[in-house]
């Protein structure tokens, strides 16, 4: 009787194990885009493509993850660079956070979805019971909602100079592919033009600038629009800075001559002066020695050293 007991508990916890075996086996997860399949995502580097939601998150902007075979488990989410929503009814870009938990009804079935406003990899972490999967996404930018344009300050009459025009979304991630408006207006004369980014969301553009005055570059697309102003300097005339700089030396040449010829006068003048002084000392010690013959010392006069 105690055999038959103890085979009835092995074989019940035997069973309990394999349920639960195949509970954690029945975790399937299936990943789509627009409704259609989505490969790769499993790592940075092949991280799933979607287009960044102007306004309204849709099943063509989020990734749809639906796990299946999993009733009354609890589905959780984490994401970075990403948000996460449960559904889509009425979901904009507003809508959304960065983790969700999910518990999943008694049809085994539950689904997920991820949208993201940044071009840069983001990641979503799903843990369904103890197996954690990570997916990876990156945006593609949307829609040209904004221009900005660079060009340097000053530059040099008649030279040509790169203006730089770039294009982002409304999120600000750089656009590719932008097509960019152009008004350039050289001292009143107007000109216009378009451009398209590049992969970088960024285009160069190059204007002449005239004798003088200035440019100055307009871009706009949609209701977005910036301006870059370059003013005309002039080149430096090389002969007149040599020829005022020969001048200057001419004079200080003249100055020079001038202040050594004074110098030398000078030198002349102190040296008939020290002859003087003494001839003068010479003639005045000769009649102080004379002077002094016979006279007592207290009446002496002194000698001029």
């Amino acid at each position: 009787m105690k055999l038959k007991k103890l085979s009835i508990a092995v074989i019940t916890a035997l069973t309990i194990g394999l349920v639960g075996v195949n509970a954690a086996n029945a975790n399937t997860q299936t990943l789509t885009v627009a409704g259609t399949a989505a490969t790769g995502g499993t790592t940075s580097a092949t991280a799933i493509a979607l287009p960044v939601p102007v306004d309204a998150v849709t099943t063509s902007n989020a990734l749809s993850i639906s796990v299946s075979g999993t009733a009354g488990a609890t589905v959780s989410a984490a994401a970075t660079n990403a948000s996460l929503l449960t559904t889509l009814t009425g979901a904009t870009a507003a809508s959304g956070s960065a983790t969700a938990t999910v518990n999943v009804s008694t049809s085994g079935s539950v689904e997920l979805f991820v949208f993201t406003k940044t071009t840069s990899v983001g990641s979503v972490t799903l843990t369904v019971g103890n197996v954690t999967t990570t997916y990876y996404v990156k945006g593609i930018a949307g829609d040209v909602a904004k221009v900005a344009v660079t060009a340097p300050a000053t530059a040099v009459a008649g030279t040509t100079q790169s203006v730089v025009v770039s294009a982002f979304d409304k999120y600000d991630n750089l656009k590719s592919g932008g097509t960019v408006n152009l008004v350039i207006n050289t001292n009143g004369v107007i000109t216009t033009t378009s451009v398209t980014t590049s992969t970088s969301g960024t285009v160069s553009h190059v204007v002449t600038l005239p004798a003088n005055g200035s440019v100055a570059v307009t871009a706009f697309a949609a209701s977005s629009s910036a301006v870059a102003t370059i003013n005309v300097t002039q080149p430096r005339n090389l002969e007149a800075e040599l020829a005022t700089a020969l001048e200057n030396v001419a004079k200080l040449t003249t100055d020079l001559a001038t202040a050594n010829a004074a110098l030398t006068a000078a030198t002349a003048t102190n040296a008939d002066l020290v002859k003087q002084v003494k001839k003068l000392k010479w003639q005045y010690n000769n009649l102080v020695k004379k002077y002094n013959v016979g006279k007592p010392k207290s009446q002496k006069l002194a000698f001029i050293k």
